[in-house]
């Protein structure tokens, strides 16, 4: 078979176009430029990969340092920030998390900021720290002595109504509540609380208000033990002391006073296992 040669004209133009690539291979090969164009973008990329990485490292968050009113924050404002750890704090959406902790608890103020290396810090200003309560949800309540035997304890012979309640409650399933001095109740991790809440249903922010009133009030006063609740009622508790009865919401300035003397109230009768303050008038029993 003869071969097949190409035309004068197109054999010059493949001879041109092989010298033109012969010349730009030489470039590649032997100008300093050319030669290390391939291993400089490659460093470059790797420079590129090495600075984010150390920018992420630098504003990565690896600890919350948090203050509500001065004082450290609550578990349940704590757990709010789990989800941050390890995530780049210039990613954060602070307007968003101000506005989440506001519309959950009784927070007016968040400042939040960054402190090199790792720290992300917040500080809460709002209404006083909450209280915490093992809440008992039932469908009935728990029926006392003291209901179905009303009289005087010498003659009734009913046990107090704290040692009825703790039976209850031993058996009894709860979970555990922040309640806070604006009538708002936030679910937590932990149930150990000597505060113990029956409730039928959820109750309602005027009582919640005046249960957390009371709770100051009388741990300003006396050495409380326990504090049982059932719906309106308050079973106050003191070793080797009458239980103490009030009714939320309460007056304050009747139970503070009778508070203040309540020394002298269990002296007027012998025995006594009660110290009723839901009337005007302290009704020992």
């Amino acid at each position: 078979m003869l071969s097949t040669r190409l035309p004068p004209s197109s054999a010059k133009q493949s001879k041109r176009f092989r010298r033109r690539l012969r010349t730009v291979f030489d470039k590649i090969t032997t100008v300093p430029e050319f030669r290390g164009g391939f291993t400089s973008h490659v460093f470059t990329v790797f420079l590129f990969i090495l600075f984010i990485f150390l920018i992420n490292n630098l504003f990565s968050i690896r600890t919350v340092i948090c203050t509500l009113d001065n004082q450290p924050c609550p578990p349940e404002v704590m757990e709010r920030f789990v989800k941050f750890e390890g995530s780049n704090v210039l990613l954060l959406n602070q307007k968003q998390l101000a506005q989440s902790l506001k519309s959950s608890f009784p927070i007016q103020k968040v400042s939040i900021g960054f402190k090199i290396f790792n720290k992300l810090n917040l500080e809460l200003e709002g209404g006083n720290p909450p209280i915490n309560a093992a809440v008992f949800l039932v469908k009935d309540f728990p029926i006392l002595s003291i209901d179905t035997a009303p009289g005087s304890s010498e003659s009734a012979g009913w046990p107090k109504p704290s040692l009825e309640l703790s039976k209850f409650i031993e058996v009894a399933s709860s979970s555990a509540f922040s309640l806070w001095d604006t009538g708002l109740m936030t679910p937590i991790a932990t149930d150990e609380s000597k505060i113990k809440y029956i409730i039928s249903e959820k109750p309602s922010d005027e009582t919640v208000k005046s249960i957390y009133s009371l709770v100051k009030l009388v741990n300003k006063y006396l050495d409380i033990q326990s504090i049982q609740i059932i719906g309106q009622r308050v079973f106050l508790s003191q070793s080797n002391q009458p239980d103490i009865i009030v009714s939320v919401p309460f007056n304050e300035g009747q139970v503070s006073e009778a508070i203040k003397s309540f020394t002298y109230l269990t002296s007027i009768k012998k025995d006594a296992k009660v110290i009723d303050l839901r009337f005007k008038n302290p009704i020992i029993r």
